[in-house]
């Protein structure tokens, strides 16, 4: 057979194993797993959330009904939570997270957002539906499983079989209903194995598009509308193209300072020594005093360079990691600044990121806020990263009269993050960035 022919075959063999491959197949055993704990799961969450709000509404007239209202709504958005990351082991449906940004502030500021978030009320009505949709999955799969294993296995337990299941009466006279039922010989037991490896593969694939259409119900229920990511989708853009734009001017920034500081500097070191060269064997006081000026300009070219690299990416940000950097930072601030950095190393866009908002506050407060103390926090909580800098300056900063917050803003959607500014006439203001971590740990 050519070569030709052979690979005009194999997308058919291909094809042909994934057909009757399915009941080997890993996806089809974690699509029946996940369809038979669908059932038990859903009775958990519908008993755990009925009670939590029949408690909660039952007692809302003694203000008791209000934390036990917020912890069980906290409960069922932790469920949702579960499900998705279950729904992406068992079934490899991705479901990302649809909440809005967290709040900042009180405890009942934050309960507000998640209350009127419609993420948390499509949650509750997937944990709610799962109960009879998980005994529908449990019943069909149960069902076709029970009868192709049965069938398949039935030359080893044939003998042990039931001999009647009852009588039944025609034109008076009974007969047995098992007569017509039992297999009680190895031969034709061994003819209806091959009826069971059938129901086996109907079984697989039967798991499976049950598996696939849960997986849809948890992406329409639990992951993000259309209309947010349509939203996210425009934001990206926008946040690339500023990005873009962003880089560009940095890079013109670069080629300008370069040009009119480090360069000319460099420029008149190198006529210091070409003048020193020509004197040394005529002047040499003239000399040494030309080489002593060249070794000043040397200094004052590597100080100038040392701080263009440092806007680029601070070479200590690299070896030491973000305590140290943003160290170095409160320890150049006119301002006093208290530090608290409760994290180790993490990926370096992160990194850099968490490095410049600190370094911009800072900025910020010092020259525009005439602020008296500053205090930087930075933090894992959970998969995010939270950068916070709260000054107790005169406030006023606003992102989108642009400027470096703005820039900011555009670098943390630029790897999914958020940047928010509270920043109220006379103070106190907060720069909070929080960037995603989880995905991207090293």
């Amino acid at each position: 057979m050519s070569t030709v022919e052979q690979a005009g075959r194999r997308p058919g063999a291909g094809g042909a194993w994934r057909l009757l491959g399915a009941p080997f197949s890993l996806r089809t055993w974690t699509a029946t797993g996940y369809l038979l704990l669908s059932m038990p799961l859903g009775i958990l969450w519908f008993v755990l959330i009925v009670t939590g709000v029949a408690v909660g509404l039952g007692t809302l007239v003694i203000w008791v009904g209000v934390p036990v209202l917020a912890g069980t709504m906290l409960l069922w958005r932790g469920a949702a939570r579960f499900e998705r990351l279950w729904v992406g082991l068992t079934l490899g449906a991705d479901v990302p997270d649809p909440y809005r940004p967290a709040a900042a502030g009180s405890l009942l500021r934050r309960w507000r957002v998640l209350a009127v978030d419609p993420a948390t009320w499509k949650d509750l009505v997937y944990l709610l539906l799962l109960l009879p949709l998980g005994v529908l999955w449990f019943s069909l799969v149960v069902t076709f499983w029970t009868f192709a294993l049965g069938l398949l296995t039935l030359p080893l337990w044939y003998r042990w079989a039931p001999v009647s299941l009852g009588m039944i009466q025609v034109d008076g006279t009974a007969y047995p209903v098992s007569s017509y039922l039992v297999v009680d010989t190895l031969a034709e037991a061994l003819w209806a194995a091959p009826a069971g490896l059938v129901l086996c593969l109907v079984a697989a694939w039967v798991a499976r598009g049950l598996g696939v259409a849960q997986a849809g119900i948890a992406r329409a229920l639990l992951g993000p509308s259309p209309a947010q990511l349509a939203a996210r989708v425009d934001a990206l853009q926008t946040s690339r193209a500023r990005t873009v734009d962003a880089a560009a001017t940095e890079r013109r920034r670069i080629e300008r300072d370069l040009h009119d500081g480090a360069q000319q500097r460099l420029v008149a070191l190198a006529m210091d020594l070409g003048m020193a060269k020509e004197k040394l064997a005529t002047d040499p006081k003239a000399a040494s005093s030309l080489v002593a000026e060249a070794h000043e300009e040397a200094k004052r070219a590597l100080a100038e360079l040392r701080d263009l690299a440092r806007g680029i990416h601070p070479a200590v940000l690299t070896d030491r990691g973000l305590d140290a950097a943003i160290s170095a930072l409160a320890a150049r601030s006119p301002v006093p600044v208290d530090v608290t950095v409760a994290t180790g190393r993490l990926p370096d866009p992160i990194e850099s990121i968490a490095y410049f908002v600190v370094a911009e506050a800072l900025t910020n407060a010092a020259k525009h806020a005439r602020a008296t103390e500053i205090a930087v926090r930075i933090a894992r909580e959970g998969d995010w990263l939270v950068v916070e800098v709260r000054d107790d300056g005169a406030g006023g900063a606003d992102p989108a009269a642009g400027g470096g917050l703005a820039g900011l803003a555009d670098r943390a959607a630029g790897v999914d993050g958020r940047l928010t500014v509270t920043s109220p006439a006379g103070g106190p203001t907060v720069v909070r960035a929080e960037l995603p971590v989880a995905s991207r740990s090293a």
